[in-house]
């Protein structure tokens, strides 16, 4: 699906696909440090190949990723932002993450990704995300709370556990 950030730029959304690693990587190189830190909580330089494989590579439906990507000048497709979720085994939640690059940071892209990430979770049977957001996040926590997903969020061990109800989309 192709959906319009505010900028009027537009993106596509598509679930991600093994061959999407390479551009994993790209995705990750393209972020500042804080955007990796924010997405990671530590400080990797570069995505290990291996990690790049294990985010690549989901069952569609106990562990999903939706990718938004653009198209460079040359035709290249390129993934600025991802949403995941994995599921607690034999349970109705997951936990979430988001990443988006800083050039597209602050668009919409993040609300867009979480919304289209949610559709997707109650269609596989999931009626609650949990997230950990850094304090220093304030883009994210600023995020959940227009959402209207900031309903449970607790500080512990210097990190906000944050868990919320997948809005009803029927």
């Amino acid at each position: 699906m192709t959906v319009e950030l505010r900028d009027r730029t537009k993106v596509r959304l598509r679930p991600i696909v093994p061959e999407d690693e390479p551009l994993l990587h790209e995705a990750v190189a393209a972020m500042s440090e804080r955007t990796v830190y924010f997405r990671f909580f530590s400080p990797i330089k570069r995505m290990s190949d291996a990690l790049a494989h294990r985010l690549a590579v989901v069952d569609y439906n106990d562990r999903f990723a939706l990718v938004a990507t653009t198209h460079r000048p040359n035709g290249k497709e390129r993934i600025v932002g991802v949403a995941r979720y994995d599921r607690a085994p034999g349970t109705e939640a997951a936990e979430v993450a988001v990443a988006v690059i800083d050039e597209f940071q602050r668009r919409g892209l993040g609300g867009q990704l979480l919304a289209e990430l949610a559709r997707v979770g109650r269609a596989h049977g999931i009626m609650s995300f949990s997230l950990i957001v850094l304090p220093e996040n304030r883009e994210m926590l600023g995020l959940l709370r227009r959402m209207g997903w900031i309903h449970q969020a607790k500080l512990n061990g210097g990190v906000y556990e944050i868990s919320f109800d997948l809005p009803d989309l029927a």
